[in-house]
């Protein structure tokens, strides 16, 4: 029994000998951050190119359609990408370089779907459809007036159309809420009143009314020349010889359109040229008086500061 103790001991003490050391286990890799903005950014770069490409190549394609659509669709991608990688448990962070970029091309995209708009606003084209219609408005409203009102004598026909919209290329093409159309007729005079003046008018209307597009405006006037001979001036200074008058009618719309001759003869402004004469006489008169006033004050107290310089020597 001891033999054997003695045999069993030995082995037992060399028994924690032998066991082997457990060694520590190595610590995992930490798994990459994801950046959020990324993916976004790779597709709208993409995305650029092809559009670049089909510009060039694919025939009919619209552009604008395709601006208009980029910045939407961009800001669709991004947000589908940030709540993705919210609702995925993981180690990410924004992306900021990549975010302003996206952000960057869609304020691009933003802008030059504007440029369209802007070029059809103040571009060439439609201010050169509007004078080329205003001049075709013109010369058939000058030529019906020539038909079917000869006695009426015309000095000019001038036409204003205002577009508000690049689709209109023809007279028929108009609208009412398509541009402002406004007419000038000046007649000849001299008219001995402004009832024989609103005749004249009222058979031009006649001829407006007959055409396809009606205007928005229709202003007559009739301004009378100034006398070129002295004498005459001379007698219209004195208020001997007959007056001169210009007369001017506005109308706006269908409606005064239609004022028969006598609604016209009241709704006509006349301005006299010897009114105009006499007012400018007598500011002429009443600037010559105060004239005369001034420089009678003038030697009154030259002589007052005379007569005070005398005392002192």
């Amino acid at each position: 029994m001891d033999e054997q103790n003695k045999t069993v001991q030995p082995e037992a003490a060399a028994a924690p000998e032998s066991r082997p050391l457990k060694k520590p286990a190595p610590a995992k890799d930490e798994a990459p951050r994801r950046r959020v903005g990324s993916f976004t950014l790779g597709i709208s770069l993409i995305a650029a190119g092809i559009l670049f490409l089909c510009y060039y190549f694919v025939p009919g394609f619209d552009w604008q359609l395709v601006l208009k659509v980029a910045p939407a669709a961009g800001l669709v991608l991004l947000g589908g990408e940030v709540l993705w990688f919210a609702s995925h448990p993981g180690r990410w962070k924004y992306d900021f370089v990549s975010v302003l970029v996206c952000l960057l091309l869609m304020g691009v995209c933003l802008c030059m779907g504007f440029v369209p708009l802007i070029a059809e606003q103040y571009g060439p084209e439609r201010q050169q459809t509007a004078n080329r219609l205003s001049q075709t408005y013109t010369d058939t409203l000058y030529q019906d007036l020539k038909a079917e009102a000869p006695d009426v004598q015309l000095e000019d026909v001038y036409t204003d159309l205002y577009l508000y919209t690049s689709t209109v290329q023809d007279l028929a093409d108009l609208e009412p809420g398509d541009g402002n159309l406004r007419l000038t007729v000046t007649l000849f005079g001299p008219y001995a009143s402004a009832d024989d003046f609103a005749k004249d008018c009222r058979t031009v209307a006649d001829v407006i009314q007959k055409q396809a597009v009606q205007p928005n405006a229709v202003t007559f006037r009739c301004d009378a020349p100034l006398p070129a001979d002295s004498t005459v001036r001379e007698n219209l200074d004195s208020a001997s010889a007959p007056q001169t008058q210009d007369y001017l009618l506005e109308v706006s719309g269908t409606t005064q359109l239609d004022w028969t001759a006598e609604q016209m003869a009241r709704q006509t402004e006349v301005s006299g040229l010897l009114d105009e004469e006499n007012t400018d006489s007598d500011e002429a008169e009443e600037a010559a008086e105060t004239e005369d006033a001034e420089e009678t004050e003038a030697p009154s107290s030259m002589d007052g500061s005379g007569l005070s310089g005398t005392r002192s020597d």
